[in-house]
């Protein structure tokens, strides 16, 4: 048994399995490196991706826990662990992980994006603001951001800068149905329901398979009293989704 690191030619084998969808292959090669060479990190950070390919989530966080025990400034893993332990609902330990990986590497985009994720469903919605608005100031075209922080503006009842958020994501990624739609529930609430419904008929013209935003489209209808187009929007939202409670 040695401590040295194993030869990069055989970590990259190992990679090339993973990257090949050989992941039972991969792990079977990392477990009998590991033996070889138990105090490298980096194979626990292979071992725990995957495990995690393979959904195998409560082996790929014991992995990524080995890996931060080995390395507690390892901020790859830190972000791995993270993303896992939210996966299994975990948010408070996964908010714990992202913000350790954002500390040791304050520009790492994905993981305050991911860190504002975990924010929101845990209602913490002013931590949320702020760490989406770090990943767009990091990465100013980053769509799915701008429409994640609209949605939490949105929430505060913020609404003018959520509509500002959901413009940035369409103006960034002009066939984002969600985003589209987003902006147009946002302008509703506004009282501006004819640009609402253009927002809307943007959307499904992009996912004719949308039922909320054929639900939503209604909504506005409805109230500027077009009650017969409004029906066809609930009847085509009822299609697509018979138990939409809303739509009934």
């Amino acid at each position: 048994m040695t401590t040295v690191s194993p030869p990069q030619t055989v970590i990259n084998s190992v990679i090339a399995l993973y990257s090949n969808g050989q992941i039972q292959e991969a792990l079977d090669s990392v477990a009998t490196l590991i033996k070889d060479y138990p105090d490298e990190p980096l194979l626990y950070n292979i071992s725990g991706v995957c495990h995690k390919a393979a959904g195998r989530l409560d082996a790929a966080v014991k992995s990524f826990e080995k890996a931060v025990a080995l390395k507690p400034d390892y901020t790859e893993v830190n972000y791995n662990l993270g993303v896992t332990l939210k996966e299994l609902g975990q948010l408070d330990a996964a908010v714990k992980c992202y913000e350790k990986a954002v500390a040791l590497k304050p520009d790492y985009t994905d993981a305050h994006y991911n860190l504002g994720n975990a924010f929101k469903e845990l209602g913490q919605l002013d931590d949320a603001v702020n760490s989406y608005k770090k990943a767009v100031a990091l990465k100013s075209d980053h769509a799915i951001a701008h429409n994640n922080l609209g949605n939490t503006l949105s929430d505060l009842g913020q609404v003018d800068d959520a509509v500002n958020s959901y413009k940035k994501a369409v103006a960034l990624k002009p066939d984002y149905a969600e985003a589209h739609n987003n902006l147009g529930v946002t302008l509703k609430n506004l009282g501006q329901h004819e640009v609402a419904i253009k927002s809307y008929e943007k959307a499904l013209a992009l996912k004719p398979e949308f039922a909320e935003a054929h639900n939503n489209l209604g909504n506005a209808l409805k109230d500027l009293g077009q009650h017969e187009v409004a029906i066809k929007s609930y009847e085509k939202a009822l299609a697509l989704k018979p138990e939409f409670a809303e739509a009934h």
